[in-house]
């Protein structure tokens, strides 16, 4: 089909509105020429046509907070995220390491919080799957990790760091804080180049099969895995890929971002650590006796980044996720930025634990968040992880993306990609099908932090986002319409097509 100009006839929901519908789409060079109920016009009977029956077309679905790196990674490493025991973990691991011929093997999305056990593997089960590599497991939230003995010291791991778990005298292998991000880091830098390329060819495709064509991907020397030149590599590469990425250079570097000629800065530069790891910094303890975590910067450290880069014309994205990092991210963007930051539009990542009065001024200052839904899919409700670090009060006011909304903060949906999956139908499904009733999302307003929403955050709202006339004609097609199959089955939706500017993608192409 000549993709130069073609008309789609199918059931076009254009996210303008909740009942914006279209029959028919004009698509020339790449853009959006009309839209129209009813039958195409007569005068573009001459035009190839790709009729979609009864495929519903969206916006091409955005994913606005990716680990683009580590998240290809999840494909080149061992996956026990479908481990029901600790026992399953060890088989899995130990079916692994059968065949394992590298340096360290490295597994990835263990979580103990989805286990009857409830607790981490030590450095010894670890030993024992095999003395002849090191071992390397990796949290699902990416905020703590375990290491077998030898790995230890392969990682360069002091046993006297902050964050190395002792008993008795002897580490167990858990790995926190400074210790976990130092092994981790060096865990990355033990990537060959063509390693990490492939990656994100992996990670890209992955995205496309479900429909997901602009991801956010976070990149750089603080997110563990990352070096600080993978900024350079992944914008030499990003021309290649299946689908269009937003960089963001996790850095306080401002001068070096700015020398690369990029408007952004930050993603996962965090404030705090998680609420599964017990490390988030929270207002009171946490309800299973984990202490109030901690804050990784000082007020004047924050205040000072924000006002160079804010300065500097750069948007800012740092991660906070209790309380009191939430109040710090306020308390320094009123210091440095003002009401400027809403020019600017510096954004919150996670933003988990917000109170009303943060809302209220992150509002005033025009602080957007942007959100992760499936995380209360994964972990929230009665029962889950969050109730049992947080308290069944605190559980309830988690995630409140209605109140959010309603308050006037602008929202935009992401996976946090490799810690849930890089699956934008996914977080819509999750947000529709929020734990707390009180707090679940329509389906317009679910599809829009994945769509409009996400492409406000990067400045894109002028050309995507939305189909309208003049805008790109980046859609996909879904087997199913979100807006009237059972909000319970969302997430089994088909991603059938994604096209972006008129161009189908083929999310099966080798990297």
């Amino acid at each position: 089909m000549n993709t130069d100009r073609f008309v789609v006839i199918g059931r076009i929901r254009t996210m303008v509105s909740p009942g914006g519908r279209a029959d028919w789409m004009l698509v020339v060079g790449g853009e959006i020429a009309s839209l129209g109920e009813g039958p195409v016009p007569p005068e573009l009977s001459d035009a190839p046509v790709l009729d979609l029956g009864s495929g519903t077309v969206l916006p091409a679905l955005h994913d606005a907070h990716v680990h683009l790196l580590s998240s290809g990674l999840t494909e080149m490493t061992v996956d026990v995220s479908r481990a029901q025991t600790m026992d399953d973990v060890f088989a899995i691991m130990a079916d692994a390491a059968r065949s394992f011929e590298g340096t360290i093997l490295r597994a990835h999305s263990f979580d103990p919080d989805l286990l009857p056990e409830g607790r981490y593997p030590t450095a010894l089960e670890l030993d024992a799957i095999s003395t002849e590599f090191p071992i390397y497991v990796r949290r699902r939230d990416g905020h703590s990790s375990i290491a077998s003995t030898s790995a230890l010291a392969f990682l360069d791991v002091p046993l006297d760091a902050p964050g190395v778990e002792l008993e008795g005298g002897s580490p167990t292998g858990v790995l926190r804080a400074e210790a976990h991000a130092r092994a981790a880091t060096r865990s990355g830098e033990l990537l060959t180049d063509e390693e990490r390329v492939r990656a994100y060819h992996l990670a890209a495709r992955r995205a496309a099969s479900r429909g997901v064509g602009i991801v956010h991907s976070l990149v750089g020397a603080t997110d563990p895995g990352d070096r600080d030149r993978d900024v350079e590599l992944l914008l030499g590469v990003s021309g290649e890929l299946a689908v269009d990425v937003v960089v963001y250079p996790q850095t306080l570097d401002v001068d070096r971002v700015v020398a690369l000629g990029l408007p952004r800065i930050g993603g996962c530069i965090l404030l705090d650590g998680s609420f599964s790891s017990g490390t988030a910094a929270l207002d009171e303890p946490y309800a299973d006796g984990r202490g109030r975590g901690s804050l990784y910067y000082s007020d004047d450290e924050l205040t000072g980044f924000f006002r160079k880069a804010h300065g500097r014309g750069l948007q800012i994205a740092v991660h906070a996720i209790g309380g009191r990092a939430i109040s710090q991210a306020i308390r320094c963007h009123a210091a440095a930025c003002g009401t400027e930051a809403g020019e600017a539009r510096h954004r919150v990542e996670h933003c988990e634990l917000p109170t009303s009065s943060h809302l209220s001024e992150m509002r005033r200052l025009g602080i957007s968040a942007c959100v992760q839904p499936t995380f209360e899919h994964l972990w929230g409700g009665p029962g889950g992880m969050y109730e049992r670090r947080l308290g069944a009060d605190r559980m309830r006011r988690s995630n409140p993306f209605r109140t959010m909304l309603a308050s006037g903060v602008r929202l935009a949906g992401g996976s946090d990609s490799y810690v849930t999956p890089l699956d934008s139908l996914l977080g819509i499904h999750s947000a529709v099908n929020r734990p707390n009733p009180s707090e679940q999302l329509s389906v317009f307003d679910a599809v829009s932090l994945f769509t409009s929403g996400a492409a406000w955050f990067s400045f894109d709202e002028k050309k995507r986002g939305t189909l309208e006339v003049g805008k790109e004609a980046s859609f996909v097609v879904l087997g199913d319409d979100p807006f009237e199959v059972a909000p319970s089955s969302i997430e089994s939706i088909d991603a059938t097509a994604l096209y972006l500017r008129g161009r189908i993608v083929d999310a099966g192409a080798d990297a």
